[in-house]
């Protein structure tokens, strides 16, 4: 037995708990006073920084590829130009100043380090506790001063993060649409693509993609069948199968409604109800994926009022594109001679309200 009636083993343990106690103290004032040189937060800058060319590219190539919405990408894109070396002076500047006035503290906290470096640990258990404490302080002020660096170049970070997010989604709706199971009527135009989940389909539950353009709203089913398994378990061949399970004029939504299931993760529900005739249902739940349902919902207000044109893109799109081309129709039925009333948005073909004959909605000439 040891003494005070211990253990052999528990004295032991309780040797290797001082000893990694003041390891743990050793090390966060090291780590700490290495913080000065305020490496994180001027990364982070300079992330950016670096990022913006190929922002620039990617806003080219959203417009390459026939978005027409979101007008105010290059107008993003270069106030973060513009603000690009004036964060990075700053940043500088700031991080070099907290740096001087903190230095006296961080040299105070690695000289106390080294007098405790190869002393026996249960000798300076009590000083190691004093240093680790005097580190906390210490980090805690580096702590403070990044946050002051990024509020002072807070518009050139919220710029950059904006736009990449935009341009992140923008690409997934135009890579959805390429690979859409349905053909684009005239002048629909993309706007969005979310994963999301049909909660209440008239075929049950299921999950994929809910896609807005500026005349429809569509919901395609997306599912990947396994075609072939290799070692019984992995799949080694793969499908996407995909069925178009809701194709409404944006004209035909009557109401939506955005609302949050959970308590602590909550769920984003978009609800939409649609207005009598054809055949779509009264109403429509589904649960959003990484989309905040409030957000969707006053997408889709702008869609129903029009008011998403003035997001339009107003610049030149590329040379063989349809986008932007006036659809046409003619003034009367080719029938009867009735005049024919206009297509609302979306609409592909035009029925004589007298003698039910069918005028197709077409593209004009560029």
């Amino acid at each position: 037995m040891a003494r005070d009636g211990g253990t052999k083993q528990d004295m032991l343990a309780e040797r290797a708990m001082i000893e990694l106690e003041v390891s743990n103290a050793l090390s966060s004032a090291e780590s700490t006073a290495a913080r000065l040189s305020f490496d994180v937060v001027l990364n982070e800058i300079n992330t950016r920084t670096q990022a913006l060319g190929k922002l620039g590219e990617d806003v080219a190539r959203a417009r390459a590829r026939g978005y027409i919405w979101a007008g105010d990408l290059e107008e993003k894109l270069r106030r973060a130009q513009g603000l690009a070396d004036g964060a990075v002076n700053t940043a500088r500047s700031e991080t070099q100043r907290a740096a001087r006035e903190l230095r006296g503290r961080a040299d105070t906290l690695l000289s106390r380090a080294g007098r405790l470096r190869g002393r026996p640990a249960h000798t300076v258990q009590q000083e190691a506790m004093s240093l680790a404490g005097e580190a906390s302080g210490l980090s805690s002020a580096i702590d403070a001063a990044e946050r002051r660096v990024r509020e002072s170049v807070g518009p050139f970070l919220g710029t950059v993060d904006e736009l990449v997010k935009k341009l992140a989604q923008v690409h997934f709706t135009l890579d959805c649409f390429e690979k859409a199971s349905f053909r684009m009527q005239p002048e629909e135009n993309p706007v969005l693509a979310v994963k999301a989940t049909w909660e209440d389909s008239p075929q049950g539950k299921r999950e994929g993609l809910l896609l807005f353009t500026a005349h429809r709203v569509r919901f395609e089913h997306t599912e990947e069948v396994v075609l072939e398994r290799s070692f019984l378990f992995f799949a080694s061949r793969t499908e996407t199968r995909r069925a178009l399970l809701l194709d409404q004029l944006i004209g035909q939504i009557a109401s939506s409604d955005d609302a949050e299931r959970g308590l602590v993760f909550k769920d984003q529900l978009l609800t939409l109800s649609f207005r009598p005739g054809g055949n779509a249902p009264s109403r429509a739940t589904f649960e959003l994926s990484d989309q905040n349902a409030r957000e969707l919902d006053t997408l889709l207000e702008q869609l129903r009022t029009g008011d998403m044109a003035r997001a339009r893109y107003q610049g030149p799109m590329p040379e063989n594109s349809n986008v932007g081309v006036p659809v046409r129709w003619p003034s009367s039925c080719d029938n009867c001679g009735a005049a024919l009333t206009p297509p609302v948005r979306g609409q592909n073909l035009i029925a004589c309200e007298y003698c039910n004959a069918q005028h197709p909605v077409e593209l004009g000439q560029a």
